[in-house]
């Protein structure tokens, strides 16, 4: 399983201002049992959390203008989980979910969805 919340929603459902990001992220998915949770960080860009490893992965913001935060969570959990369930790294899955992430915060709402060809681009050039 995986969940994506974002820093802000993760501080106030463990009601904790002051503790680290990575210390927080352990407790909810310990306390909820989940395996792979991602917190997203606006212009910090994103931590991933692998229960099972115990390891966190982060991955910066790629958004050059951001319009519309809308969506943006829903993006990077789409491709994130199908490159985890095609056996991709974490490292990579956060990677390409950022990467979707930031194609989405750049439209205002829902109304264009992530566009596959200019994704690969990006994932192209960003790996050169």
């Amino acid at each position: 399983d995986c969940a994506i919340i974002n820093e802000t929603e993760l501080r106030h459902e463990l009601r904790d201002r002051e503790s680290s990001v990575e210390l927080l992220m352990k407790e909810l998915a310990n306390t909820l049992h989940i395996q792979n949770l991602v917190v997203t960080q606006g212009s910090g860009g994103a931590t991933f959390y692998v229960t099972e490893s115990g390891q966190y992965h982060h991955c910066p913001a790629f958004a050059a203008k951001v319009v519309d935060k809308i969506g943006a969570g829903d993006a990077m959990l789409a491709l994130l989980s199908c490159a985890l369930k095609s056996g991709f790294s974490p490292d990579l899955a956060l990677f390409m979910g950022s990467l979707a992430a930031a194609q989405s915060v750049e439209t205002i709402g829902n109304s264009v969805p992530v566009n596959k060809v200019q994704l690969i681009k990006t994932f192209s050039h960003a790996v050169k």
